[in-house]
């Protein structure tokens, strides 16, 4: 039948209506809602198509297709939805590889993927289909998680531990952790919730002003001790960081400090003072395991709390912050019970 000789019935009509009436699908109405709209125009089918396809904001091929289907199949077949979904190009195994590919090579662009795919197949897809593609196999874009390079053996990590394990256990003794960290008074941007549409700005300063910070950290107490300032990390510093913390633990027999191998921790007016005083221990990681030193956490804490998404105008005011933060962080307490549990990543190269 030609589209502009169909002709609609009161029965037809009626029809229609019920079934745009009882339809809670918004997108099967609106095909009612269409035919009717084309039904009753009085300038013929033709005009009735031109104007439906106006009013709903359709093409007009849309709406032929939809009287098409009504004509052909009744209500019946314009009650539901016929589409059947396309099969992908690649055959299981196939993205099976794709897959693969993704998770060790880590492409940062869906184009990269999709080069890969016609390189290796032999098949053109648009990026589009692409990053479809790669959501529907559960893959993301996400940010790498860092580990150090050079990581010493998985059997060395184990025993360093253990070796904190034994020492932990022994008698009228205390373990810490020790390390030295430098903040800038700069704003480092992180991620945060947001509008898209109205992205957030970070203000930040041009200067490179910084504090030097050597501290400690207590996994038994949780407690931190700290020696702050702008003087730079050398032998004559560290020294006046030992003595810090041989006044804080002088009751105890044993001080084990657990550091990693920073060039100051081993020069020579360090180890001779250490020689002096017997009942601190310096205890060397291996090189490359900053993730045996609980205190990494305790500085990833300290930054998110100071320097992420953070904007001091004034030195002063970033200089206040930090003092204020690193001589209460017992208000801390509970947060430190979580992170700093005394449990070690091992890593694998």
């Amino acid at each position: 039948m030609n589209i502009s000789d169909c002709i609609f019935t009161e029965k037809n009509i009626k029809e229609l209506q019920n079934c745009r009436d009882s339809q809670k699908d918004l997108r099967l109405k609106i095909r009612f809602m269409a035919i009717l709209s084309v039904s009753s125009n009085s300038d013929g089918i033709e005009a009735g198509i031109e104007q439906t396809a106006e009013i709903f904001g359709k093409h007009t091929q849309t709406v032929k297709n939809w009287l098409s289907q009504y004509l052909t199949g009744g209500t019946e077949k314009l009650n539901t939805f016929n589409y059947k979904p396309k099969k992908s190009y690649l055959s299981r195994s196939q993205i099976n590889q794709v897959i693969i590919f993704v998770t060790y090579e880590n492409p940062a662009t869906v184009k990269e993927v999709n080069n890969y795919i016609n390189e290796k197949f032999s098949i053109s897809y648009s990026v589009e289909a692409v990053r479809i593609l790669l959501i529907k196999n559960g893959l993301r874009v996400i940010r790498p998680r860092t580990v150090p390079g050079n990581t010493p053996s998985p059997d060395e990590q184990k025993k360093t531990v253990e070796n904190y394990r034994q020492m932990r256990q022994l008698p009228d003794s205390v373990v810490l952790f020790g390390d030295a960290v430098h903040l800038i008074h700069q704003n480092f941007p992180g991620l945060c919730w947001g509008n898209p549409a109205f992205p957030p700005t970070a203000e930040t300063n041009s200067g490179r002003k910084r504090l030097n910070i050597l501290g400690v950290y207590d996994p038994a107490t949780y407690s931190f001790t700290h020696l702050t300032g702008e003087e730079n990390c050398n032998a004559e510093r560290v020294i006046e960081y030992l003595e810090l913390i041989y006044k804080k633990y002088c009751n105890v027999s044993n001080i084990y400090l657990i550091l990693d191998n920073a060039k100051y921790f081993h020069a020579k007016k360090v180890s001779d003072w250490v020689d002096e005083h017997k009942k601190i221990n310096l205890v060397f990681l291996p090189s490359y395991a900053p993730n045996l030193n609980l205190i990494e956490r305790f500085w990833r804490f300290a930054k998110e709390k100071l320097v992420k998404n953070k904007y001091y105008k004034e030195y002063k005011e970033f200089r206040a912050k930090v003092f204020q933060f690193l001589n209460h962080t017992d208000d801390y307490i509970d947060e430190f019970k979580t992170l700093t549990v005394e449990k070690f990543e091992i890593i694998y190269a």
